[in-house]
């Protein structure tokens, strides 16, 4: 019924394109919890819509929580018996968002926001009912739950295997632009550690029990030194699959992540194990901002790699939303201070309140298009490419110009008129009506190709004809 056409690639200069004017972050967390995001693909596909408006270039997806995965994961099924999360049915969350974000141009970096967490006792996680071995102990030899989350030990070679195995699934399987841990990955209560595989290891390279001070600063940091080699294992393992993948991490305070959650920091930076650090300043006023901002920047590692930071900030929290104020103060401050950007926790403070604060960010510091610092190319994510149509006799043909070069696959927005009788028409037992994949094309900047022709009698039900560069294509 439909002929994609795949013709010869033609090596012509790209044409001049304009050129992002600033480089920052200007990112977003996308949770699962007290919003509606992933309630529904329209949702999805009007709110990422909202955030292209607002000048944002990065989002955060949740792709790890409450004990599910938000995308269609065999590695969790081993573990937790569920593909992905059920409450999605047999939606995909994470393609549904980097189908929609692709198009207006915006990374995608998927947010594994439990991390070693299994889950909370307000929704118990199936990894430790499954593996009970794999739960963190600590010093009474009993699980550890803090701050009503159930952990997983996070030093046994078992649980890293996992959390790994499903990092790679998700930036094998999906075209992601890279991936992001937090203050639970990696991670680890400083109450854990006292597992007798654990406790065994610490005795023989120290010749004595782990102590019962779980604050004492050789254990801790002990402890903190496994965390941070597993942290440069998995960046490898990413960076395995592609260089061109983003290496993110959120975590917790620097002035306590590493005393409470084993998460050095400043051996991450030093090391250079992070891509971006994401600290979170979550106030709630522009004077408290400013202080906290001043308070981190005098800790020296931070200070000499402001390159590398851009400070996670608050813009909702349950009836909370951010005022333009302070929106618009802990922007500047950022740029005054030299940092990369900021994130903003979370999607909701922008959207809310008739989208009041994407409003205000994009009509001054937002309203020019910004490249990322971890991309040299600031056509990385082109965004959608929407082909013309051309009618010819008993043809119609659709051909595009793409800004940048690379594959890319061929979408198409079907839409059917229903037959006199009210019954389906038969071409629609193929394609359902809305967008759908027809094949794939290798595009040269600047030269116009043709992507797909069909018979004219057909043309009327193909509404709209684009490309979406497919960057996991070009790795194969």
């Amino acid at each position: 019924m439909l002929a994609a056409a795949l013709c010869a690639v033609s090596l012509a200069a790209p044409s001049p394109r304009p050129v992002a004017q600033e480089v920052e972050i200007r990112g977003v967390w996308i949770p699962n919890s007290h919003s509606t995001f992933f309630d529904s693909p329209q949702n999805v596909r009007d709110q990422m819509e909202a955030l292209s408006a607002a000048g944002v270039n990065v989002v955060f997806p949740v792709v790890w929580s409450k004990g599910y995965t938000l995308f269609d994961s065999a590695v969790a099924e081993e573990v937790v018996g569920a593909r992905k999360d059920p409450r999605y049915g047999d939606r995909d969350p994470l393609a549904e968002v980097l189908f929609e974000a692709h198009r207006h141009g915006i990374e995608v970096v998927p947010w594994f926001e439990y991390g070693f967490a299994a889950g909370h006792e307000t929704f118990p996680g199936q990894a430790l009912v499954t593996h009970p071995e794999w739960a963190a102990i600590g010093v009474d030899g009993q699980p550890v739950v803090k701050n009503g989350f159930q952990w997983m030990n996070a030093l046994d070679p078992d649980v890293q295997r996992f959390m790994t195995d499903l990092v790679l699934e998700c930036a094998t399987i999906y075209d992601i632009d890279g991936v992001q841990g937090d203050d639970r990955l990696p991670a680890l209560p400083a109450e854990a550690g006292y597992d007798d595989r654990t406790s065994r290891a610490y005795r023989r390279e120290k010749g004595r029990r782990p102590p019962e001070d779980i604050h004492d600063p050789e254990w801790t940091q002990w402890r903190a030194d496994r965390l941070t080699d597993y942290l440069a294992k998995l960046r490898r393992a990413v960076k395995r699959v592609s260089e061109d993948h983003a290496f993110s991490m959120a975590p917790g305070g620097p002035s306590w992540s590493l005393r409470d959650y084993l998460q050095d920091q400043k051996t991450w930076v030093e090391r250079g194990l992070v891509d971006a650090l994401h600290p979170q300043l979550y106030v709630r006023d522009v004077a408290s901002y400013q202080r906290s901002l001043d308070a981190m920047l005098k800790i020296e590692w931070l200070a000499t790699r402001r390159d590398l930071i851009a400070p996670g900030v608050l813009a909702s929290f349950r009836d909370y939303v951010a005022s333009d104020e302070m929106a618009l103060g802990a922007v500047r401050a950022n740029r005054e201070s030299g940092l990369a950007g900021e994130v903003w926790f979370y999607e909701l403070g922008l959207l809310a309140q008739d989208g009041r604060l994407a409003a205000t960010l994009t009509g001054d510091p937002y309203a020019q298009r910004a490249r990322l610092p971890w991309r040299e190319d600031p056509d990385w994510r082109p965004g959608e490419v929407v082909a013309e149509r051309e009618p010819k006799d008993e043809w119609v043909s659709w051909r595009v110009e793409a800004p940048t070069s690379g594959t890319y696959t061929i979408w198409v927005d079907y839409a059917y008129e229903p037959e006199s009788d009210g019954t389906k028409p038969a071409r629609a037992r193929e394609y359902e009506p809305g967008w759908h994949a027809v094949g794939i094309v290798k595009l040269r900047a600047g030269r116009p190709r043709e992507v797909l022709r069909v018979a004219a009698a057909d043309a009327a039900d193909a509404r709209k004809v684009m490309v979406l560069i497919d960057r996991r294509a070009d790795r194969r």
